[in-house]
This record gives structure tokens, C-alpha cells and sequence, in this order.
């Protein structure tokens, strides 16, 4: 199912590619650990040059110490930095998406911090969904809405949910991983809801209590979760959105850059097949009531009745 704005489509080819990268970047780690260790098991007096020179040349890396890849880091050590990796970049992914997805209806610069909150977030649905629009709402959201993704119903827990694990983040980059306060106070927030049950998750979401002056903690497959509450918060606040009247003029845009010259059909079920296709170019949902998408276009003269 494709997502209604444009900004939600590419935030989610984002996360793909960031996967695309760390999955293979983790498995190339993990193997090189087993290389390195066994190679250094049968020449123990090998140095860092040989050991670059066997396993780096021709890589363009050149300012590594293999020896203290595989001696001083552990394997689950080394996880915990890709959680990290992961989590930084999944966070700018998001919040990018939340101010351009505001920006398409009309909001000003750096608003996304609206969809970022338990108690922000719904109250800016619910403004900016007052008016909706017939056409979108006719057209589109059932079929958004009906995405296995979607998950209204606990849109407040999947946020609390994001509050914790973006105070963990915060921690790492700001305090050097150590907990106060703030993540203290995420994490009580978090615990009543953290359920597979509360979050509508297929398995335990794996992360861990926090204690004030002590070092926080990632795992790479609490975050991989995290990752997908991350896009499950995008999906339904998208279709939410997509409601709203000022998502007109998404429409519009979209349809208008997917249409160019083109005459549809006289004959009803012809045309269908007709704006199914375009609405399909222009990277949209496949829409439910074809003729109220006609009526659109014919409005705005993106076609001629």
C-alpha cells in the first residue's frame, strides 16, 4: 500500500536503504571478526600493517587497527554502536518527514515537533483534519486506513514508545550515554505500555530500565523493533492527514505532475481503469471511488470534463 504524501514515501525508502546498508555492513563485521582472529591464532607475531595489507588492500582504508577491532570490542559491544547508528539516523528520518509532511498542509518550517509528543500529536490531527476533504477522504483513506501498518487505536503508546527510545538517544549524544531525568522520566512513562500486547507488536520489544547516573543501553534488535513502530507512527498519522482539506492541494500537485496531456473516457468503467492509473504514476494509493477523483480533475482542470 502505497502512503498518501510524498514525504512518507521517501522517509520510507530511507529506512529501507538504511537497513540495506547496515544489515550487509553488520555481516561483513562480524565475519571479518572470525578472519581476523583466526588468522592472528596461526601468525600471532603478524603486525597491524600485515594484517591490513592482507585484509584491507585495495579498500582505500588505511587508519585502522585490526588487532584492536577484534581484541578490545566485543561482537555485542559492536551491536550496541550499530543500534546506535541505526537509531541516530532513524530518528533525523522521522523528524524530516514530520516537518515536511506539516509543510504539504500548510504549516510553517520546523513544526514536526507537533508529531513527536503523546499529547501534541493527536491534538494537531484533530486541527488539521477540521475541515476534511470529500475527496481524499471519499477516495483514499479507506484504503490507507486499511493498511496492516495502520494502528490508530494506539497511536498514544506508539509515541510514548518513541519518547523512550528518543531519550536514550539523547543521553548517547548528549550526556555520553548516561541516564537523568529525562530518560528516567521515558522510561516510567514507557513501562505501563511497553507490552507486545500495547504496542501490537509480534514479539517483546527488547530494551532496558534506566537508572539516573548510569550508562544507557542499546540492543540492535530493540532498535530493529523500535524501527518499525517508527514507521507504523508514519503510516497512520499519514492517513490521518490525508483527510485534512489542506491535503487538496497534495492532490492536486501529485495528479497534475502525473497527468499531461490525456483525454479519459466518456465510458465509466474505462476511465476508472484510466485514473486508477494515473493516481498510480503519481505515486498515490490506489484509489476506492475512481469518479469523485474524476470530479477532482475535471475542478481543477487537470483534465478536461
Amino acid at each position: 500500500m502505497k502512503p498518501f504524501f510524498p514525504s512518507t514515501r521517501q522517509a520510507l525508502g530511507q529506512l529501507t536503504g538504511l537497513f540495506d546498508f547496515v544489515w550487509p555492513t553488520a555481516a561483513a563485521l562480524w565475519n571479518m571478526r572470525w578472519q581476523v582472529q583466526g588468522f592472528m591464532a596461526e601468525v600471532p607475531t603478524a603486525t597491524v600493517d600485515e594484517l591490513k595489507k592482507r585484509f584491507l588492500f585495495g579498500s582505500g582504508i588505511e587508519t585502522v587497527d585490526l588487532k584492536r577491532t577484534v581484541r578490545d570490542q566485543t561482537w555485542d559491544q559492536q551491536k550496541e554502536v550499530f543500534a546506535s547508528f541505526v537509531l541516530t539516523n532513524a530518528f533525523a528520518v522521522y523528524e524530516q518527514w514530520a516537518d515536511e509532511i506539516l509543510i504539504a498542509l500548510g504549516q510553517p518550517q520546523r513544526s514536526g515537533k507537533k508529531l513527536q509528543f503523546p499529547k501534541r500529536a493527536p491534538a494537531a490531527i484533530a486541527a488539521l483534519t477540521t475541515p476534511t476533504s470529500a475527496t481524499t477522504t471519499s477516495a483514499f483513506y479507506p484504503v490507507s486506513s486499511g493498511s496492516g501498518k495502520y494502528d490508530l487505536a494506539r497511536l498514544i503508546s506508539l509515541l510514548t514508545c518513541y519518547r523512550y527510545f528518543k531519550e536514550v538517544r539523547n543521553a548517547q549524544v548528549h550526556a555520553g550515554g548516561v541516564a537523568g531525568q529525562e530518560q528516567f522520566d521515558a522510561h516510567a512513562a514507557f513501562q505501563p505500555v511497553s507490552s507486545r500486547t500495547a504496542l501490537g507488536m509480534k514479539g517483546d520489544l527488547l530494551f532496558d530500565p534506566v537508572v539516573i547516573g548510569q550508562p544507557t543501553a542499546l540492543h540492535l534488535r530493540g532498535v530493529v523493533g523500535f524501527t518499525d513502530v517508527l514507521i507504523r507512527l508514519m503510516i497512520t498519522m499519514d492517513a490521518e492527514l490525508s483527510r485534512s482539506e489542506k491535503a487538496d492541494a497534495v492532490l492536486e500537485a501529485s495528479l497534475r505532475a502525473a497527468t499531461g496531456a490525456v483525454t479519459l473516457s466518456s465510458d465509466v468503467t474505462k476511465r476508472a481503469s484510466q485514473v486508477r492509473k494515473i493516481c498510480a504514476n503519481a505515486g498515490l494509493p490506489r484509489p476506492v471511488d475512481t469518479e469523485v477523483v474524476h470530479a477532482f480533475m475535471v475542478a481543477n482542470r487537470i483534465v478536461r470534463a
